[in-house]
Formats: C-alpha cells, sequence, structure tokens
C-alpha cells in the first residue's frame, strides 16, 4: 500500500443515463479463490465498456483484493465499492463455537458494504476477527460482533445461501408458519443493527425520524436465475413490503462473460475436488455473469414497479459508498526510541569483557528503549521518530557488526571495503529511505528482550534473511557465506 493511486480517468465509454443504469453489488473475483472467476483487471475493462460507472467487490469472506481492485477501478474512471460476501453462524451461536454439526459450518451468507471511511475500518475488523477468533471451515463471524462494528455499513441479505433466504426455502417447501416467522426474525434484527431510521420508525424511545439518517442500510436480495431463488423471490417482496423495508436485486456475478461458465465450471471442480463429468456435484448456474445494465433491468421487470425500484436501489447505493484510501500514506508502524549518548555505550574493547563480544553487544543492546506512541503522533513527532530511528539502527548494525565479525571489521576504508559492509550499508540506507527503520527496530525490541532475560528467541520472515537482520540478532544464518 505505498503506491500512490492512479488518478481518475475517463471511462471507455460514456455512461448511460440515469435511469438505465445498474451497478453490480454482489460480485466475485478471482480473490474467491476457486469460486470466483472474474480477473480484476479484465472486470474493470469489462464494465467500463458496459457503460456502467461503478462496480462491487464481495468476495467470499475477505478484502485480499479490495487494494488491486480499487487502483484498476480508479484507473479507469470506474467507482469502486469495496465489500464483502460474509460467513454469519446462526443466531445464539458464537463464532468461537468449532462444534461439528455435518453441514452448514460455514454460517450464513451476508453481503456487506463499506458506504465510508467508518464502514471501510469495521469491513477490516470484520473481516480479520472471521480469521483470528472465527475461522472453522469458513472464515465466520458472529451477530455479536456484527453489531458492534455495524456502523458505515450497508448489508443485503436475502439469496439462497443467507438465513433469510434458507428460512423462506424451507417454509416454500414446507408451508410451516415457523420458517416465516425466523425469517421474519432475521429481517427485523438486521434491520434494528442497520436501520437506526427503521428503528425510529418502530418507536424507538427518546428518537424521531428527523433525528436520524433518512436512507436504509439494510437491504431484501433478489436474485433470478435457478428455480429454488426464483420460487422465494415472491416471499422476500412480502417480507419487505410488511417490515417496509427497501429491496435491490443483484446477479452474484462469479465470471465475466456468458461463455466463461465452462471455464468457471472447472474452476468448482477443483475446489470441490470432483470430475467434470460427475453428474451429483456443485454446479453453478450459467447466468452468474456480468450482465449489461440492459439485462439486468429486462431480466426484473417481470416483477413489474418492485423490479424497476430493485434495480434503481442498486444505483442509489453505489452513489452513497464513497470511500476514498489513503494508498499514499505511508502505513509503516512508527515508534519513539531513547537513543543514548555515546559515552554511555560501552565499548568492545572494554577490559571486563576480555573475548566476550557477546556479553558486550548484550550491555549495548540494553542501553536502547523502545516507546509507543500512546496517541497518534504528530507531523514533528513523526520526523522526530523517524530521525531517532534511523540513527539508533545504525548504531545497533554497526556495533552487530563487531559482534558477528569481530573487531576492525568496521574499520575499512571505503575504497576497500568487503562484501559484508558494502551490503549492510546498501541495506541500510533502503531501510532508512523506505522508512521502514521502526519496524526492524521493533521486531529487534522482543528478540533483544529474550537475549535480556536469557529466553532463546529470533524472528522469522523474508527481513531476517537481510545482512541488517544478521548482525541485530534477529537470524543466526550469515547471508553473505
Amino acid at each position: 500500500m505505498g503506491t500512490q493511486a492512479p488518478a481518475n480517468s475517463k471511462p471507455a465509454n460514456p455512461a448511460l443515463p440515469r435511469e438505465q443504469q445498474f451497478a453490480h453489488l454482489h460480485l466475485h473475483t478471482e480473490y474467491s479463490l476457486l469460486d470466483g472467476g472474474n480477473r480484476i483487471d479484465k472486470l474493470v475493462k469489462r464494465v467500463a465498456e458496459l457503460g456502467m460507472t461503478s462496480v462491487g467487490i464481495t468476495d467470499h469472506g475477505n478484502i485480499f483484493g479490495h487494494i488491486a481492485f480499487y487502483s484498476a477501478c480508479k484507473e479507469k474512471g470506474i467507482k469502486p465499492i469495496l465489500g464483502v460476501e460474509a460467513y454469519v453462524t446462526p443466531p445464539g451461536k458464537p463464532r468461537t463455537d468449532r462444534t461439528y454439526t455435518g453441514g452448514g459450518e460455514g454460517g450464513y451468507h451476508l453481503v456487506l458494504l463499506a458506504e465510508n471511511l467508518t464502514g471501510w475500518k469495521n469491513l477490516l475488523i470484520l473481516c480479520s476477527e472471521a480469521y483470528i477468533t472465527g475461522f472453522y471451515y469458513k472464515p465466520r463471524i458472529d451477530r455479536e460482533l456484527l453489531a458492534k462494528h455495524a456502523e458505515g455499513l450497508i448489508a443485503i441479505n436475502g439469496h439462497l445461501g443467507s438465513e433469510i433466504g434458507e428460512h423462506l426455502l424451507s417454509f416454500e417447501s414446507s408451508g410451516d408458519r415457523k420458517y416465516w416467522d425466523l425469517a421474519v426474525e432475521s429481517a427485523e434484527w438486521h434491520a434494528k443493527v442497520f436501520n437506526r431510521k427503521w428503528q425510529s420508525d418502530k418507536g424507538a424511545k427518546g428518537q424521531s425520524a428527523k433525528d436520524t439518517p433518512p436512507l436504509e442500510s439494510f437491504f431484501i436480495e433478489l436474485q433470478h436465475h435457478v428455480r429454488d431463488q426464483n420460487s422465494i423471490n415472491k416471499h422476500l417482496i412480502k417480507l419487505a413490503q410488511e417490515l417496509k423495508l427497501p429491496l435491490v436485486c443483484d446477479n452474484d456475478a462469479h465470471f465475466l462473460r456468458a461463455e466463461d461458465h465452462d471455464a468457471h465450471d472447472t474452476l468448482v471442480c477443483i475446489s470441490t475436488a470432483r470430475n467434470k463429468d460427475d453428474t451429483d456435484r456443485m454446479r453453478y448456474p450459467e447466468e452468474l455473469y456480468v450482465k449489461s445494465p440492459r439485462e439486468m433491468r429486462e431480466l426484473f421487470e417481470q416483477y413489474g414497479a418492485v423490479g424497476k425500484a430493485a434495480c434503481d436501489a442498486t444505483v442509489e447505493i453505489a452513489e452513497r459508498c464513497n470511500v476514498e484510501l489513503p494508498l499514499g500514506v505511508n502505513h509503516a508502524p512508527m515508534v519513539k526510541i531513547r537513543v543514548p549518548a555515546a559515552k554511555d555505550l560501552p565499548r568492545h574493547d572494554d577490559k571486563k569483557y576480555g573475548n566476550d563480544l557477546s556479553a558486550w553487544y548484550r550491555d549495548y543492546c540494553s542501553k536502547f528503549e523502545l516507546q509507543p506512541f500512546e496517541k497518534e503522533p504528530t507531523a514533528d513527532e513523526i520526523a522526530q521518530s523517524k530521525k531517532d530511528c534511523d540513527k539508533a539502527l545504525r548504531l545497533l548494525a554497526d556495533a552487530g557488526f563487531i559482534w558477528r565479525y569481530g573487531p576492525g571489521a568496521e574499520k575499512a576504508a571505503p575504497t576497500d571495503r568487503t562484501e559484508k559492509t558494502a551490503r549492510l550499508e546498501r541495506e541500510l540506507k533502503i531501510l532508512c529511505d523506505k522508512n521502514i527503520a521502526a519496524y526492524f527496530l521493533i521486531v529487534w525490541d522482543f528478540v533483544n528482550w529474550g537475549r535480556q532475560n536469557n529466553v532463546p528467541a529470533l524472528a522469522r520472515g523474508s527481513g531476517v534473511g537481510t545482512m541488517v537482520g544478521y548482525v541485530l540478532g534477529l537470524s543466526n544464518a550469515c547471508p553473505v557465506r
């Protein structure tokens, strides 16, 4: 994320009139691994060709592709809508519960879109927690976590894999009223979490409609491509009308063009470890491609005014979603460090150390102290931190070079520098120029703590393969040798 986002440019084709527009808000890219067939570069190009001005990304449970997607959209003059198709555990089941039930361990699907920067930050939290605390077959969140981080998010719920969709499909097949009631409970819960206006209109104490946002942030989802989904659309419409909730339609696009279905079908076979000629295997509908606005509007015209409003809602949601990512900002961690005066640093030739350079370097390192910033640092504090971190890294690396290679190695004249000293100089310059000296010092700090307390400690990752990592004691492998 250290590169500047490309400047906006005009779309390849002129945009359609607003009343003819459509925005794909439920869409999977190649980052829905072995499930999404939309290459980001080709997707954005195709969206521009079709005259659409915005497009969403809602990969399964992750936001891995969002920076590439955001940058590609900006370059083509397309508005990027950043979202996720989250996995949510059933009501009452915490995401930490890993009890095997024999099916459905991944939970219900829920589309979440970031409306603003607050929503984007909440999306980051939800997706991170899904992997860190909720992963079981899939990266999962739960209702408790969702309620805490709903601000700035627009939720879309209703297709067959969702909580509402599953209950309504059971209601359609059995006629049992309990499934309708479960769908109503789910819709009401999501409406209360995402729609403060909905809460107010229902009579929340101490609130009036004028005190709350005028726009809804929970939508009932319509799709039209397979028999089961089509069979519950009438129930989804009735549910939305009875609870006064808005409808939105989408196509759950998994691949770019109609002719790409076979290639996507091969991806699904790889994902599920099945052969193409297996008759009893998962098959995606052939309709799940990135359809044009005209195709989508014609598809939902059969629902009359309801369908038109659902298409219009995609454009309205796209217009509301305005997330500008600070891609040009350096996000490397920063810390404060106390750099000791030269007179306070022990010398390696002090007689008390004899030939024990390890004991000397341990004492040398003990004189440096890292401290976190307790609040957001000012520009002046960041500048001072960089200066101090660059200086500290240089001192620790030069001393570490003596520790690793012996006294005298650091005294070589610039024209006579060995391969080792030349490499160290080159790496230090890169680390300081890239503003990541603080990052190396943070890693050095916990390894050093272990060394000071007689706890064996090393670091991991590509950074420890550097000369700087070796002389700091992050690794015991000389990168030159």
